[in-house]
Formats: structure tokens, C-alpha cells, sequence
């Protein structure tokens, strides 16, 4: 069963003071977000997820946020193929689907040089049952209507319902205010998309 949102951030939040440095994500690339993301923050722009993988996070932190990191991706399934083709209620006809099923920025609330972790639930399905395509996922964050960040990863993925997030860590001078992150998942030219916001206090 897929562990909700809130229950996910409540342990990133959990993680942030609990864990320090990278190397446990280094080192154990598919750790749950839930006990990772929160140590990923500070990481060098376009950090790998680890070892033996090809994904990697590229685009970084642009005008009002230069300055500050993008750290290391991190993703784990939530629901099998099966259980997604039932959760969303599948039919092999429609061909290939992607859909967000919710974004969260986690706090929802941060102040200059603490980091937000850009979260994203979403399913993939396909007529084939063991094909595997490549997902492009992108999160564009906006202040003030300016394009602050724009952090992409490619990673292939089977069928299913996966969570993902990428830390930024803000630099010490990131303009108070409310920021929008818009995420997009697109497989196949297919594209699916949701939005959330944080607050620099």
C-alpha cells in the first residue's frame, strides 16, 4: 500500500535532523525517501542517485537561487503494476498513460540556506506489462514569475507507481517570498503535470 504524502514528509522532516552528509545515499541509492531525502540537501548541482545507475539530475538553480545545490535524487515504487492498473483503473486500449498523482515542496515553509525537498507520486502504465520506458521528470521553480530552478532527470522505469524527490538547498541570500514548483512527468510524448508552492520566510 502506498504510504500517503504527509506521512512521507512528516519522516523527511524526521530525516533532515536525524541523518548528516550524503554518503548513505551514495551508498544506498534506492534508500526510502522517507529516511534519505532529508540527508541528500547540499550535494553537488547534478549528483548522481549512486552507484550502478544511469539517472542523474541535470539543470540547477538559476537568478534569485544561484548559489545554492542541488542535491541527490532519490526515488522509491510504491505500487506494483497491478496495483496501479487497479488504482487507476487501466485499460491497455488507452495505450501509454502517465499520471502525477500529487507534488508536495516539504517544508512548506524554509528560510535562506535550509533545504526543500521537491517531491512527486506518480503512476506509468503501458499495454506491455514488462516494458520498462524512459521517464523524464522536471521541476521548474518559480519567484515572482522568474525561473529559479529547473532540476530534470531521465531514469527508465518499469510499470507502476513511484515517489521521487530532489533536495535544494537555497543560498543564504534566496529572496523571501512564496516560490511555485511546477512538476511535469512525460514518457512517450505523453505528459502529465501538477503544481505545489513553499514559503522563504
Amino acid at each position: 500500500m502506498r504510504r500517503p504524502l504527509a506521512a512521507t514528509v512528516a519522516a523527511v522532516v524526521l530525516a533532515a535532523t536525524a541523518l548528516s552528509g550524503c554518503q548513505t545515499i551514495r551508498e544506498n541509492p534506492k534508500t526510502s525517501i522517507g529516511t534519505g531525502v532529508g540527508a541528500a540537501g547540499g550535494a553537488a548541482i547534478g549528483g548522481a542517485i549512486g552507484r550502478n545507475t544511469s539517472a542523474v539530475v541535470v539543470g540547477g538553480l538559476l537568478g534569485a537561487l544561484a548559489g545554492g545545490a542541488v542535491g541527490y535524487y532519490l526515488d522509491r515504487q510504491d505500487h506494483t503494476r497491478e496495483q496501479a492498473v487497479s488504482s487507476v483503473g487501466y485499460n491497455p486500449g488507452e495505450g501509454t498513460v502517465v499520471r502525477v498523482e500529487g507534488v508536495q515542496a516539504s517544508p512548506a515553509a524554509v528560510r535562506p540556506g535550509e533545504t526543500v525537498n521537491l517531491m512527486a507520486t506518480y503512476s506509468i502504465l503501458t499495454p506491455a506489462a514488462g516494458q520498462s520506458v524512459l521517464v523524464r521528470e522536471t521541476r521548474e521553480v518559480r519567484h515572482d514569475g522568474a525561473l529559479v530552478a529547473n532540476p530534470t532527470t531521465e531514469v527508465t522505469r518499469p510499470n507502476g507507481t513511484f515517489t521521487s524527490a530532489v533536495p535544494i538547498t537555497l543560498a543564504a541570500g534566496s529572496p523571501r517570498g512564496a516560490y511555485e514548483v511546477l512538476t511535469t512527468v512525460q514518457v512517450d510524448g505523453r505528459l502529465s503535470r501538477s503544481s505545489a508552492t513553499f514559503r522563504v520566510q
